[in-house]
């Protein structure tokens, strides 16, 4: 077994559980005590830190906070945020999105950016990655955590990062190839791009040992496809701007296993739970049982420029019982492969898009619905198709251009390239719900898996 923390890693249930416990109280105390953010939410309530004394009592006692009561905070302040105010201050984070609600802002100070890297040390040593191996990274450096989170996994680790920021599919293949990187880390979607141009090359790559998959949900008979093509283990990690990096991963047992009956099943994400309390909870906020699926709720346990307390990231999980892996850490256990989201976003090209910010462009006249498909194409690139219907009595020198016109828009003010399809009204069904405008067809997909039922 690789192990990355053999202190946490060799304690036992209910030691970890102690540890959490502790952290969580002083982490709750400590915001309440020092973060803008926490005192201002914290005075609209009557909650007394100082009576905090158990995991229980945080349960009970302290609210749970949304990304639009982080929004609404950062209204009051000036630039929204963004305005120089605290000299300790060293990197802004973005979250990504095209909501249109706004992105938080996160300023990282010294404390924060040391500590960075650490928690993806923990998905990569425990995938059987050493220090000198070269990870492929293909996560573009931008003004959101991810580009520098993923530099610093690597030098936490020992890893040699291999940007393939940029280029295209067939670079990458060579430069994975060039480099004999033992990792890389994309998104399933792209991995399966990936996947199938090597297979119509005929490229193997006999150094690659895992490949780390985050940002969406995958089946698990097609996890065990991909890692049989590739010989190598595939893995997971989760993790947000909110949390600091990754907060559950894979072990050395991957991803994806296989039952008696040969039927590949997901296998487990373990929590780091002495870096993040994980919390799962229905609609309502109460706690959900293990096998069943509910919104991540994530309590960071380290200082932090800007802590995160019971924080509703509004993805999903399906939580399993402690135990639920054979690795016998006595982490906190969750079902790879199904996180999702709770609302009604997509995951397009590393893209959080939301189906009112495509209404906002597409619902204009003479376009009176829409219906939008993201799929894989032959090549295994992700692909969206729009199909557009437009009003009765529309000029037939408008119809002839709205393809170009809408795709162009799209472009410009979501930021993802479409393919426009433009059908008479009659040949669209009437729609009642917004949400349902749009299938995800992307071939990493099975029924179930996107809903939380896989």
């Amino acid at each position: 077994m690789s192990v990355a923390n053999p202190v946490i890693e060799g304690m036992d249930e209910a030691e970890l559980l102690g540890l959490v416990s502790r952290a969580a109280v002083a982490a709750v105390r400590r915001a309440a005590a020092t973060s803008p953010l926490y005192q201002w939410f914290y005075a609209r309530t009557d909650l007394r830190p100082e009576r905090l004394r158990t995991l229980d009592d945080v349960r009970r006692h302290v609210p749970m906070v949304t990304k639009q009561d982080l929004l609404d905070f950062q209204r009051t302040l000036p630039g929204g945020g963004a305005s120089p105010a605290d000299p300790s201050v060293r990197q802004l984070h973005l979250t990504s999105g095209t909501s249109g609600a706004g992105r938080e802002i996160y300023p990282r100070d010294g404390r924060d950016l040391a500590g960075l890297g650490i928690p993806g040390a923990y998905e990569y040593l425990w995938a059987g990655l050493a220090p000198g191996d070269r990870l492929m990274l293909t996560i573009p450096y931008s003004q959101t955590m991810a580009g520098p989170y993923f530099q610093e996994t690597c030098a936490a680790a020992g890893l040699v990062p291999v940007n393939g920021f940029a280029g295209s599919t067939a670079d990458r293949l060579r430069d994975l190839e060039r480099f004999a990187c033992a990792g890389i880390s994309a998104t399933p979607s792209y991995v399966h791009r990936l996947t199938l141009e090597a297979k119509e090359s005929g490229l193997r790559l006999p150094s690659l040992k895992a490949i780390f998959l985050s940002g969406e949900p995958y089946g698990a008979a097609w996890a065990h496809d991909t890692a049989a093509f590739w010989g190598a283990t595939v893995c997971e990690g989760w993790g947000a701007t909110q949390t600091l990096g990754v907060a559950m991963c894979t072990c050395e047992r991957g991803a994806v296993t296989v039952d008696g009956d040969g039927a590949a099943r997901h296998a487990v994400l373990h929590g780091l739970d002495h870096r993040c309390w994980i919390e799962v909870v229905h609609p309502d906020g109460s706690p959900v049982e293990p096998g069943e699926t509910g919104e991540i709720v994530v309590t960071v346990l380290r200082p932090s420029a800007q802590p995160a307390i019971r924080f509703r990231m509004a993805d999903k999980v399906r939580l399993l019982p402690r135990g639920s892996c054979g690795c016998g850490r006595p982490t906190s256990c969750y079902a790879a492969g199904t996180i999702g989201r709770v609302d009604d976003m997509l995951k397009i090209r590393g893209m959080n898009v939301w189906p009112d910010a495509m209404d906002a462009v597409l619902l204009r006249t003479p376009v009176v619905d829409y219906r939008g498909r993201v799929y894989s194409d032959e090549r295994g690139r992700e692909a969206v198709g729009v199909t557009v219907a437009f009003a009765p009595g529309t000029p037939p020198e408008s119809v002839a251009d709205l393809p170009s016109r809408l795709r162009q828009a799209v472009k410009r003010e979501v930021g993802i390239s479409v393919d426009i399809t433009v059908v008479d009204p009659g040949q669209m069904p009437e729609q009642q719900f917004k949400s349902r405008r749009w299938r995800d067809d992307r071939a990493v997909r099975e029924a179930g898996v996107g809903d939380g039922r896989g």
